[in-house]
């Protein structure tokens, strides 16, 4: 059975959470536009020993951490996140 990435990738209704899961079950990411981010090795490679986390933040996520976060997916998981998958509000600038 081939596992397609839209099966990998969900974000929750309001579109504030994104979370992805590697080919083993393991949620190996989690992208929160309150929370922030983690991305984390697959379970089995910590059942190996190897450390859980990538990369992990604990503070709110701007659009340049979104962007960082799809292409953490790419390069420690072979996972192609769409940019336009989430979207962020638009600055504006006092005038």
């Amino acid at each position: 059975m081939e596992v397609e990435a839209e099966d990998q990738i969900q974000v929750s209704e309001d579109g504030g959470t994104v979370w992805i899961h590697a080919l083993d079950g393991s949620t190996v990411g989690r992208f929160s536009k309150r929370f922030g981010v983690d991305v984390h090795r697959t379970m089995t490679a910590q059942m190996s020993g190897e450390e859980q986390c990538l990369s992990c933040t604990h503070e709110p996520a701007c659009p340049e951490d979104w962007r960082s976060f799809v292409d953490l997916m790419k390069q420690h998981h072979d996972i192609t996140v769409p940019l336009d998958l989430i979207s962020f509000p638009a600055v504006t600038s006092p005038i």
